[in-house]
């Protein structure tokens, strides 16, 4: 039996069924939708995705926040209690500040758990991407890894995680800051889809690499770099994601299939803290590179 457990925050989108096969516990964000909050757990707000996203597409206002420090050190305790050390894997740096508030977190509960471990990495990912990172981490540590083993297998293998999407409405970019007005605006008219990734190259930043005439472009834009960049020897699964546009999901997957090789593709849904920035009808792609 390993000697420590793996924590993360639901930035990472794991379906619930998986990090309950996994033993991953995940400290939840925060969801506040037309001035109600909520707590963004793996098995989705009490509302249920398809109502969350109905609600976006409707102009109802909604901001996210982060766990906050109390919310951490429940969670370190409860995890150190029980016995074991804590190995915790947290949403990017480059897209939140959750993670800085876990480290805080876990510097003071060090100072209450003197003899034990707390050790936090930056994934510098999120959603599936975070995912990826975490299942191929829970590997590691059934094979019998130490802590510190385990952190510098995530460390080595982080930046080698790609990220990308392509959102259906630019309004929610625009939000978000990544995007101007005027460019929300002109791109909405002339049906631009913007291709965005995150990768070995950005740190966890998003960086706009296509803009994209529709939807089937924007599609195939994705496809094409994942031909050139998928680890097809080391790769494994790859992950779709989508904030309720499962048909989108399907063409993906399909086309990955079709144009990449045998890969084993597996969808799941967007969830409503990572939602509520990119906006419903987004899709997403996950996988490790050369």
């Amino acid at each position: 039996m390993s000697t420590f457990s793996i924590l993360t925050d639901t930035a990472c989108d794991m379906p619930y069924a998986t990090a309950k096969e996994l033993g991953i516990t995940a400290v939840p964000l925060k969801v506040t939708l037309a001035e109600k909050n909520f707590s963004c757990k793996l098995s989705t707000l009490d509302i249920g995705n398809a109502s969350f996203y109905d609600t976006l597409r409707h102009g109802v206002p909604v901001k996210t926040a982060s766990p906050s420090i109390d919310d951490y050190i429940r969670y370190f305790r409860r995890i150190l209690d029980s016995g074991k050390d804590v190995l915790y894997i947290g949403f990017s740096t480059a897209l939140s500040g959750s993670f800085n508030v876990a480290t805080i977190a876990a510097e003071e509960m060090e100072e209450q758990y003197p003899n034990r471990k707390i050790i936090c990495v930056d994934s510098l990912c999120g959603c599936m991407g975070q995912s990826l990172l975490i299942y191929r981490c829970v590997e590691k540590m059934n094979e019998g890894f130490s802590i510190e083993e385990v952190r510098d297998y995530a460390e080595s293998i982080k930046r080698k995680i790609y990220h990308w999407f392509t959102p259906d409405d630019l309004n929610f970019l625009k939000r978000g800051g990544r995007i101007s007005a005027t460019a929300a605006a002109v791109g909405s008219v002339m049906n631009i889809k913007p291709v965005i990734r995150t990768s070995p190259e950005t740190d966890g930043k998003l960086k706009v690499t296509y803009k994209a005439r529709g939807r089937k472009l924007a599609i195939a834009k994705i496809v094409e770099q994942m031909s050139q960049t998928y680890d097809r020897e080391n790769g494994g699964t790859v992950f779709v994601t989508h904030a309720d546009c499962a048909e989108d999901a399907d063409l993906l997957a399909r086309s990955i299939i079709k144009n990449v090789g045998n890969v084993d593709v597996k969808i799941s849904e967007i969830g409503m803290a990572l939602g509520a920035h990119c906006g419903p009808g987004t899709i997403a792609l996950f996988y490790i590179g050369k």
